[in-house]
């Protein structure tokens, strides 16, 4: 079953807490400190599957989550790690947090990709030996795995978008010049889902080949919700040219092709991220089909009408009698070649935007003064917090001298902080 945009929870596995534990042998009398670090937790990594075209997976699978690491053992024993959760995805996936609404990963160009990353495993009281502290009783807590809330949104990867009315033969043309089989029937939207086709090299003259995706017929309306064909028009925002079917039969071809063109022209995405394609602005090749099936006379004062309000040259075809398709495919390949040179021209210019995440150092903190409470906040300080444990008074000691050493203590004076007032880090609280 086809399905092009779900949601999706997906959880990162927790680091394993690391243990407080002390060797005790016969015969070692002064065995000392043992206890393992936690084990890392599973990432969850998204692949590419080849094969696959749809989301459908996720309609039933819509929370993820990838396995813990195992909490530490004795002897200075490690626990084990948790295992990554590898999710399958079609080419032309697109991941957005549904949070932020920001795009996450384009599963366009790249094979693999970490979505979520597993916590760390706390540190076990064998790590805090020094020679100042010979038996440490402190402990860390695994931190946490990232936790996603996200839409995966199919686009699919084509170079071509083939667009017009129901049965104008957008499928027909595509089964003639690929190996892609969609259904063709002589009544309206046989074509229910978008269909991928690849053009290969040499044939009907092609010289490079390209990939053509065959969308569901439009109709007057469609961008007000009537039809099937405006639901899957996001698989053209990618495309670099749109190839626009006008059938030879019809009265009216100049009614046809503007109504598509309006519906285009109308067409607001639904995709929660723009790709930078308008599709409204795409380059444009218009096609006259089903050429057999008129006189030669009535096709010339049709395309005579049609030509009135198209920009480009119109070409006349018969998919089913093979006609003019090696014409329509040279165009088209110049075409690719022309916004395939524009793009390459247009990546010279690309640079890094550099933001003040790229110069901020983590022990950068900030002490705020709450009502009730004073609020710290420091990817540093906010990391110690969520390792330490809070219900041990080793742990609680630690975390105090931490505050003193990166002079958050100072901070916290300096801003009226007194002993018994509450501090609060990563949402955990102690007592100043």
């Amino acid at each position: 079953m086809f399905c092009d945009k779900v949601s999706v929870k997906l959880k990162a596995g927790n680091g394993g807490d690391g243990i407080v534990s002390f060797l005790h042998e016969k015969y070692k009398e002064f065995g000392g400190p043992d206890g393992g670090d936690g084990g890392r937790g599973g990432d969850i990594i998204l692949k590419i599957q080849g094969n696959l075209n749809t989301l459908h997976f996720f309609k039933t699978n819509h929370d993820l989550r990838a396995e813990d690491g195992e909490r530490g053992k004795k002897r200075k024993s490690r626990g084990k790690n948790g295992q990554s959760l590898i999710i399958e995805v079609p080419r032309g996936t697109v991941v957005i947090d549904e949070k932020s609404g920001r795009k996450i990963v384009d599963m366009s160009e790249i094979e693999e990709f970490v979505l979520a990353k597993g916590g760390d495993g706390g540190f076990g009281n064998a790590h805090f030996v020094s020679s100042t502290r010979q038996a440490p009783e402190v402990a860390e807590l695994g931190e946490p795995g990232e936790e996603i809330f996200a839409t995966f949104e199919l686009k699919m990867i084509a170079d071509v978008g083939l667009v017009g009315l129901p049965n104008v033969g957008k499928s027909t043309f595509l089964s003639v010049v690929s190996a892609a089989r969609p259904k063709i029937a002589d009544y309206e939207f046989t074509t229910l889902i978008p269909n991928l086709g690849v053009i290969e090299p040499k044939t009907f003259g092609a010289e490079r080949g390209f990939v053509a995706a065959d969308i569901p017929g439009i109709i007057e309306g469609a961008s007000a919700g009537k039809g099937l064909g405006i639901e899957f028009l996001r698989h053209i925002e990618r495309n670099k040219v749109l190839v626009h079917f006008l059938d030879a039969t019809h009265e009216d071809l100049k009614s046809d092709y503007l109504a598509i063109r309006n519906e285009i022209k109308n067409y607001k995405s639904t995709s929660l991220v723009n790709l930078g394609n308008d599709l409204w602005d795409l380059p444009e090749i218009v096609v006259v089909n089903k050429i057999d099936a008129v006189s030669l006379d009535n096709l010339k004062e049709k395309i005579k009408r049609v030509q009135a309000v198209v920009k480009s040259k119109i070409i006349p075809i018969s998919s089913i009698a093979h006609k003019n398709i090696e014409v329509l495919i040279h165009e088209i390949e110049a075409k690719l070649i022309k916004e395939n040179n524009k793009k390459q021209e247009e990546s010279v210019c690309d640079f890094k935007e550099f933001t003040i995440k790229d110069v901020v150092s983590e022990d950068i903190f900030e002490v705020k003064k709450e009502k009730n409470f004073f609020l710290v906040a420091g990817k540093k300080i906010e990391k110690f917090a969520i390792r330490t444990n809070f219900s041990n008074k080793h742990g609680i000691a630690r975390f105090r001298d931490i505050l003193k050493r990166t002079g958050i203590d100072k901070e916290l004076r300096r801003q009226g902080a007194k002993e018994g007032d509450k501090i609060k880090v990563a949402g955990k609280e102690i007592i100043f």
